[in-house]
């Protein structure tokens, strides 16, 4: 009976000690810490696999415009020499005197055409504004009629609005075919017939100087054409083109790239580093290398070259038959070289083995 009052004291005195709390005896800063800053640690490696990581391809984008530019102005000094010497042959004076006479024919009424559309598209700006402002209101208030419940006070309310509208006089000044303006009057019915009018004159005048300027563009694409086959290389207009749209309107996505031949359910993006592949100029490793045309060049200057066969492209259009059913590899990747280089299996290659290479083969024979 001693025995169990001593082991029950004993039970009750070791409740009663207060126990070990890990919160109180223990501090949490140290863990705390090394969790926040393996946090911003994987928050920053996410942001930069996203931003970089997944996206080699936009330096080697900005490194082929870089290079690209450098080749196209290195070309200027010849171009002109080359443009010079064509220039001075008697076919293209020949052709450069028709157009210029072509054109002279019909200077005259051409400037008097120009005049007249001038005069035109003031009325036209004049009108407009007013127009298309009381279009806008009688549109909302033929919104509300249309939403408003059959035989309610309001549908007859906004019918009357609408009514009112249409009859409301709209002041505004318009210029004669002088220049002088003068202040008119008129409601929605006038406003609308005025504006069509004019639109329509605008339209008629300008097919009228189109259909003056069709012998004179004519000739002058002829003119344009020579010059352009017989310089060794692009005129000097179409290079210079061709320096603004990479250094301007340059497309640094996957999809402005990205061929889709859905009919064998290709995609590929090979052109998204190949940037050079349908460049209207032969582009060799040497043009773009990376201190410069004509010196030594990387393996990028090699990857940014013009497809060594263009003749080829005129007839199997990458359009419709993309790159990788011929030149093997993995079109979609655009990680890494290794990725995107390497052989795909399955319908790829057998659609590449069995229909592709030897239609391919069959042109090169019908070419050679």
């Amino acid at each position: 009976m001693a025995e169990s009052t001593d082991r029950i004291k004993s039970l009750v005195k070791k409740d009663a000690e207060p126990q070990r709390d890990p919160i109180v005896s223990r501090s949490t800063s140290a863990i705390i810490l090394i969790c926040t800053v393996l946090l911003m640690l994987s928050a920053g490696w996410a942001l930069y696999d996203e931003g970089f990581g997944q996206r080699p391809w936009r330096p080697i984008q900005r490194e082929f415009v870089r290079r690209y530019t450098s080749y196209l102005r290195s070309l200027r000094a010849k171009t002109r020499e080359d443009e010079s010497g064509v220039k001075q042959t008697p076919e293209y004076q020949q052709l450069d005197e028709e157009a210029k006479a072509s054109l002279d024919k019909v200077k005259g009424d051409i400037a008097e055409i120009d005049k007249r559309v001038a005069a035109i598209q003031a009325k036209l700006d004049a009108v407009t504004d007013p127009f298309q402002n009381q279009r806008g209101r009688i549109v909302v208030i033929t919104f509300k009629l249309e939403t408003s419940r059959k035989g309610s006070f309001w549908e007859r309310y906004y019918k009357g609005q609408l009514d009112s509208k249409k009859k409301e006089l709209v002041t505004f000044d318009i210029p004669d075919d002088n220049g002088k303006k003068t202040r008119q009057k008129m409601d929605f019915a006038q406003l609308e017939t005025t504006f069509n009018d004019l639109r329509d004159e605008k339209a008629k005048v300008l097919g009228e100087k189109a259909e003056l300027l069709k012998e004179p563009t004519e000739t002058a694409k002829k003119r344009d054409e020579y010059l352009k086959n017989h310089v060794a290389l692009l005129p000097r207009k179409n290079i210079d083109d061709l320096i603004k749209k990479n250094q301007e309107s340059f497309d640094y996505t996957i999809l402005g790239h990205q061929l889709n031949v859905n009919e064998f359910g290709i995609v590929d993006r090979c052109e998204v580093c190949h940037l050079g592949t349908r460049e209207p100029l032969p582009i060799k490793a040497s043009d773009m290398a990376p201190n410069g045309p004509g010196k030594k060049p990387d393996e990028l200057a090699a990857a940014f070259v013009s497809h060594p066969r263009k003749e080829l492209l005129q007839i199997h259009n990458p359009e419709k038959f993309g790159c990788s059913a011929c030149h093997g590899g993995n079109g979609r990747a655009t990680t890494g070289t290794v990725k995107a280089h390497r052989i795909r299996s399955g319908c790829i290659r057998c659609f590449t083995k069995k229909i592709l290479r030897p239609a391919v083969r069959c042109v090169m024979r019908t070419i050679a």
